[in-house]
């Protein structure tokens, strides 16, 4: 019997609330966990193209249900959307725009905002998310490993979070480990051999984001020997693979959702 149809796993929920950077309006994180304390943490980015969505995503709340008797907590977050060049100091938005080009002439097939400011301001806000909940685990009964994940963009920011873009943003903190799905990680020049793990799950046939950019990953991440897993399912479609990596095992049986618990 699906779990979703079982009766519901009890969830402790908090509305917490951190600041990004030097800006004064705080952004949210949505916190679930298990009773008792978790002995890991996965923080979730939604998707949206970096333009529109919420840390309110149903997607949290239903990974939580499925990880809580597992004693793993599920930190949903917000993030800056739609930020311009303008947002970052000169001698930034240079370097974002050179990233921009880059990401292109290494062969990879992606819409030009998925790599550009909105992008970037994400990847700062996950990174304060993820210091935020670092700073308070102990006080919020916190596993002390975090896994950043994220869906479509927000996988996008998990992925570069664990190999965060030259420049200012190379000192970020970064994840115990990571995971996107129907992402792709826009900076593979980025990877090294001494990184977190990075699982990368992509559907065969993907509109929004081709899974011919996570071939261009999987043979960068060879040539440096970083430790990346990508795992093309089956499943056809862009937010399909959300519901896959919920609800459906592999041909072999093996439940996708198991890409993240290898994490954990």
């Amino acid at each position: 019997m699906s779990r979703d149809l079982q009766e519901p796993i009890k969830l402790r929920r908090d509305e917490l609330r951190f600041v990004a950077g030097d800006r004064e309006t705080p952004l949210g994180i949505t916190l679930y966990r298990p009773d008792g304390p978790a002995r890991a943490t996965v923080i979730y980015a939604h998707g949206g193209g970096f333009s529109h969505g919420s840390r309110r995503d149903r997607t949290a709340e239903r990974l939580a249900r499925r990880l809580a008797p597992e004693g793993i907590a599920v930190a949903s977050i917000d993030y800056r959307k739609r930020t311009a060049l303008g947002a970052f100091p000169q001698e930034h938005a240079a370097m974002i725009a050179d990233a921009q080009t880059r990401t292109a002439r290494v062969g990879l097939r992606i819409n030009p905002n998925y790599c550009g400011p909105a992008f970037y301001a994400a990847v700062e806000d996950y990174a304060a998310a993820l210091a935020h909940l670092r700073e308070q685990a102990n006080a919020l009964g916190l596993g002390a490993r975090m896994v950043a994940l994220g869906a479509s963009a927000g996988g996008i920011a998990a992925a570069s979070l664990a190999y965060p873009p030259r420049g200012p943003w190379q000192d970020l903190p970064r994840p115990d480990a990571a995971m996107g799905i129907c992402a792709a990680m826009v900076q593979p020049w980025r990877l090294t051999t001494d990184g977190p793990p990075l699982v990368m799950m992509h559907g065969f046939h993907d509109g929004v984001i081709p899974p011919q950019n996570l071939r261009v990953l999987a043979r960068k991440a060879g040539r440096k020997g970083a430790p990346v897993a990508v795992h093309v399912t089956e499943v056809r479609g862009h937010r399909h693979q959300v519901d896959a990596f919920l609800n459906r095992a592999d041909p072999e049986g093996r439940p996708y959702l198991d890409l993240l618990r290898t994490l954990l």
